[in-house]
């Protein structure tokens, strides 16, 4: 046997939540957001613009009472909530492969926005097929999916 000493073993890493380090690092009080805007320019007024309205998703229409934050409070869109996706290493690569090979004819750029389109054309197509075009209500709270 050798005299040379075990190594010390690293302390192991505590879990990680990103949603809650992208919270942390992203919530503004409306105090500082004000004093922001405020130095920046005190005497031009802030002008927002809104797009044409698209055909709303089942989500969007869901929420359609939800109250809305000003958006100097947060840069997030309105009506959002974090997910968090596993997908197996196969199902990913296609993915990737699919969104680079049609870019060009899609305009799809980002994974995340491959995500939410085929997620609201799954959603159409089943409401299509099951419930008349319609949007399915909402599940009781009690049915955990």
């Amino acid at each position: 046997m050798s005299k040379i000493p075990q190594p010390a073993r690293p302390v192991p890493r505590s879990t990680r939540n990103t949603f809650a380090q992208a919270a942390a690092t992203t919530t503004a009080t409306p105090d500082a957001v004000a004093s922001e805007s405020t130095a920046t320019s005190p005497a031009a007024p802030a002008t927002v613009t809104r797009s044409a309205p698209s055909p709303a998703t089942p989500r969007q229409r869901k929420a359609v009472s939800a109250p809305v934050k000003p958006a100097t409070e947060k840069k997030r869109k309105a009506q959002t909530t974090d997910i968090l996706l596993s997908l197996e290493e196969e199902l990913k690569d296609r993915m990737v492969a699919a969104l680079e090979h049609t870019r060009p004819r899609t305009g799809i750029k980002s994974q995340q926005v491959f995500i939410r389109t085929a997620i609201d054309q799954l959603c159409t197509k089943l409401e299509t097929q099951y419930n008349n075009g319609e949007p399915f209500p909402a599940p009781a709270d009690e049915i955990a999916i």
